[in-house]
């Protein structure tokens, strides 16, 4: 419940922005929320460079043996392309903390690796993340692709129709999938949906 306190009280403050990514003009900050039944993952950035964001975060995965991470890390723009009516964007993140679960604890490491192209009507991302504890190595994989019903101009309600997958081996070996909307407004990005197992999903992304 704080989480979702905290998150809200963003929203009211923050002025506006632009684009919703994670390495942002120098000088701003993004705080980017996801949350599940079985996942909490929270991040807080600055960017120093258009191109280089500081980060702090945190992943919870509650049905791998109730695991919890503090991590601090560096995300960087590695490419991006600027065309009349597109865009798209290479990231790659590095991050290092500690963690603890029911088992164990002691020093984590993450990588990252996203891609994603938007145009006003269509849109796509993809993610690896790999989290890194002793001699054990988890990898996420995660892919979206989403349709405008309606092009918005600069400054209005932008929607979109999103279809997220998702796959998890350490939480489930099933590819998860999960319908959602998926809307951005001045400095602010929320999506909402559920997937077909059952799972209520939320994200919360606001730049300041």
């Amino acid at each position: 419940m704080k989480s979702f306190v905290l998150a809200f009280a963003l929203l009211a403050l923050t002025p506006k922005v632009s684009l919703a990514h994670p390495v942002i003009y120098q000088g701003g900050s993004v705080y980017w929320g996801t949350f599940t039944p079985q996942v909490n993952i929270q991040r807080l950035s600055y960017s120093v460079t258009p191109k280089l964001a500081v980060e702090a975060h945190s992943n919870r995965f509650k049905s791998i043996d109730n695991y919890q991470d503090y991590q601090l890390g560096l995300n960087v723009l590695i490419k991006k392309w600027l065309n009349v009516d597109s865009q798209a964007n290479i990231y790659v993140g590095a991050y290092a903390g500690y963690y603890k679960n029911e088992i164990s604890n002691g020093f984590t490491y993450q990588g990252m690796l996203m891609g994603d192209w938007e145009s006003r009507s269509l849109y796509t991302a993809a993610s690896i993340d790999s989290y890194i504890s002793e001699d054990d190595i988890k990898l996420r994989y995660t892919h979206r692709v989403g349709v405008a019903p309606y092009k918005a101009e600069m400054g209005e309600l932008q929607s979109w129709l999103v279809l997220k997958l998702d796959y998890f081996k350490a939480m489930d070996d099933r590819v998860m999938v999960t319908p959602m909307l998926r809307f951005f407004y001045n400095n602010v990005l929320w999506e909402i949906g559920s997937s077909i197992q059952g799972d209520f999903f939320l994200t919360l992304m606001v730049h300041y």
